[in-house]
């Protein structure tokens, strides 16, 4: 939200101290896509630094930009998550900073969705983001650790703008993504079980293990979600995929009954 601020504070001045050079500016979200566009015209205005860009990069329907700016004309459009990136390139264009950068994230790229969302109808998928790649080689080869396994995952839907919006909240936490796959016929299972137990507090997630479960500091179990339902891990930054050579969705034991 960087230059949204920036942007509150510089036109706030702008009409205070150039109350006399009007500055036109339009921000539109579309019904269709949900993209954005951002036009500003500077006609009347006395700014100099101008520069004149002419940019696009597109890695899918849902991550691209586009910026056509020119004398005192600026227009850019993007997709639903590129408002502030946007105005960030409105800074560049007047002078203000040198560049702006969006990263790179190859989340929303076919192959990493098509890994993702395979067998969909048929799993519950939840997805893990962490900052280091020998974490998640840990879990994928020994499990996944968790107190609250909804605090620590988000469900992954296949809906463009559910899962852009969490991987934008999420991909802070670091740049890999554990991906985690339940076949609803195993989760549904031992959900039912668990209905007719006297552990009814019991989370589906905490029996699918082979380890007990250990106490922190603070009292509380930390559980060990088996490593078999680890489908794999994705670096977004680089698009790379790796994959969990002993992934089973379907994997199921006696002792996971046992444990209810």
């Amino acid at each position: 939200m960087e230059n949204f601020k920036w942007f509150d504070k510089w036109y706030s001045k702008h009409v205070i101290e150039h109350h006399k050079e009007k500055a036109h500016f339009k921000i539109e979200n579309s019904k269709e896509d949900h993209s954005w566009k951002l036009t500003a015209d500077l006609t009347e205005t006395e700014y100099k630094h101008i520069k004149y860009m002419n940019e696009a990069k597109k890695i899918s329907d849902y991550n691209y930009y586009r910026v056509d700016a020119k004398e005192k004309n600026f227009y850019a459009e993007g997709d639903f998550t590129k408002l502030d990136f946007l105005i960030g390139k409105f800074r560049v264009y007047i002078g203000e900073i040198d560049h702006a950068s969006y990263g790179n994230d190859f989340f929303l790229n076919p192959d990493i969705q098509k890994y993702i969302f395979e067998d969909e109808k048929n799993s519950k998928i939840y997805l893990h983001y962490t900052s280091e790649k020998d974490v998640v080689e840990k879990i994928s080869k020994n499990g996944f650790e968790f107190l609250a396994f909804d605090k620590t995952t988000t469900p992954a839907n296949n809906n463009p703008i559910d899962i852009s919006y969490n991987h934008m909240i999420r991909k802070p936490y670091g740049k890999f993504i554990v991906v985690i796959s339940i076949s609803k016929k195993i989760f549904n299972k031992y959900s039912s079980l668990i209905n007719k137990s006297q552990k009814k507090d019991l989370k589906v997630e905490e029996v699918l293990s082979e380890k007990a479960p250990y106490k922190v500091d603070f009292g509380e179990n930390v559980f060990t979600l088996h490593h078999k339902f680890v489908k794999g891990f994705i670096n977004y930054s680089t698009g790379e995929i790796f994959k969990n050579t002993d992934f089973d969705r379907n994997y199921d034991k006696v002792q996971f009954e046992e444990q209810i």
